[in-house]
């Protein structure tokens, strides 16, 4: 089933967008131009505890949105930091940047629904789903404190092929 919703007089396709719900002030410039980008496409972008507020426990209500929608963006901000520890037994020897694990569950979800998914992530993170080979897509790495982010070549040339491999839209 297509879901779209109405705005403005258009038809907007749901997809669900993966993020944080706070960033840092240096982050925001490209992710509000990332959306506005996203809505020129006729694209809604649908994310929990910004655009849909949960009543259930957030995993239900995660599953819940993505079946609303018709494909999910996973966008990596830098969220942890760590400076010191073990991985697998071994000393950190270099500050490794995370994202929210939220991004990790709400691709594994969206990846399990068989939905067009499509991966981009702050050059600063890494692990899980944003190392090469986790998923059976490519991953976009780009700098999110450049507000122009989302129209580099490859960026911009990856949302318009992922947007083509959205469910055909059956009427308009």
């Amino acid at each position: 089933m297509i879901n779209l919703v109405r705005k403005g007089g258009k038809l907007m396709r749901n997809v669900f967008l993966s993020r944080p719900t706070s960033i840092a002030e240096k982050y925001k410039p490209g992710l509000d131009g990332f959306i506005q980008y996203l809505k020129g496409k006729e694209i809604a972008p649908r994310t929990l505890g910004t655009t849909d507020y949960p009543t259930n426990a957030p995993m239900d209500e995660v599953i819940a949105l993505l079946r609303k929608c018709e494909g999910a963006i996973i966008l990596g901000y830098p969220q942890i930091v760590v400076q010191t520890g073990l991985i697998k037994g071994n000393k950190i020897e270099e500050t490794i940047t995370l994202g929210t694990e939220w991004n990790h569950i709400e691709a594994a979800l969206a990846y399990s629904l068989h939905m067009p998914l499509l991966v981009i992530y702050d050059s600063s993170v890494s692990r899980g789903i944003f190392d090469c080979g986790t998923l059976n897509s490519f991953l976009y790495s780009t700098n999110f404190e450049n507000p122009a982010w989302f129209v580099e070549t490859d960026i911009a040339g990856a949302v318009n092929t992922w947007v083509e491999r959205l469910p055909k839209r059956l009427f308009i």
